[in-house]
């Protein structure tokens, strides 16, 4: 597989998942533009990148802002020259029953996941058709696209939107040549993770869900996005890759009560099964409940 002179953005590329990306494509030749608003966390592995010989550019960036988009995808034809692959990789959640959600974490969420993907992927549509650039557009949606988790509903909307955005984005595009796909991970081990797997409970029933009984780490992702962008998926178009060691296949622990229990709410969660800690139902059986 090789990216040798294609020149690719990789939006939130500074972190996480978005990081993973950013090193793999530089390692398989390819320029890469990171755009994220964190100049500084970009600029420290734009050096280290440099280090090994990889050309790469930063450019602060708010995926919510048309106007920092546009500028964004100017400052990257003007540095390389045009792009073919471009990476929505920025993203963010909060922990917030629906109950007790506040309008901004909502607005927040949806503006990130959502509107930067519409945004950025409209900005490298526009400029591919207009220069006639066969390309690659790849989402980075989550197994909450089709799987729900308590606490996380504007989350899982704002992915169940990047799933038929996805879809359609490559319905429309196709004609151009110029492929969209989604990468749907879970189980990772990124930043946006730490808080979750500091819960011991958390960390233990999440690994539980995982059929290949291990944690996921940003260059599982990084490869398959890598495939995505290169010739050798050239007939693959509107799909959906499910990168989270099989967990899509089983379900997904509902952070909100773990978290709930950790601070000593008990009177605060349901008592239905799938809010209880693991082993909760078995031990209320031998005890007769």
């Amino acid at each position: 597989m090789d990216l040798t002179g294609q020149v690719a953005i990789v939006t939130g590329g500074n972190s996480g998942i978005g990081a993973g990306v950013v090193r793999q494509f530089a390692a398989l030749g390819a320029k890469v533009v990171i755009a994220a608003r964190d100049v500084e966390r970009s600029e420290a592995l734009a050096e280290e990148l440099h280090a090994d010989g990889a050309e790469v550019l930063v450019v602060k960036t708010d995926v919510a802002s048309a106007e920092q988009v546009n500028a964004m995808v100017t400052r990257a034809v003007d540095a390389f020259g045009g792009i073919d692959i471009l990476v929505n990789s920025a993203g963010t959640g909060t922990l917030s029953t629906v109950v007790d959600m506040l309008e901004e974490e909502w607005d927040l969420v949806m503006d990130i996941n959502l509107k930067g993907t519409f945004l950025c992927s409209q900005a490298v549509a526009r400029w591919m058709i207009e220069a006639g650039r066969r390309g690659r557009i790849i989402n980075i949606s989550s197994i909450n696209d089709k799987i729900p988790i308590a606490g996380e509903a504007h989350y899982c909307a704002s992915k169940g939107g990047v799933l038929m955005f996805t879809k359609t984005l490559a319905l429309e595009l196709a004609p151009y040549g110029i492929n969209v796909n989604a990468v749907s991970p879970a189980g990772i081990e990124t930043p946006m993770m730490e808080e979750t797997l500091v819960v011991p409970e958390l960390r233990h029933a999440l690994l539980k869900q995982i059929p290949r009984g291990r944690f996921g780490r940003p260059e599982d992702v990084a490869k398959v996005v890598a495939f995505l962008a290169s010739e050798w998926a050239e007939w693959v178009t509107g799909d959906t890759i499910y990168v989270d060691g099989g967990m899509h296949l089983v379900g997904e622990e509902s952070y909100v009560y773990a978290f709930e229990r950790a601070m000593g709410h008990e009177h605060l969660i349901p008592r239905v099964p799938f809010c209880w800690p693991p082993g909760a139902l078995e031990e209320e059986q031998d005890e007769g409940g």
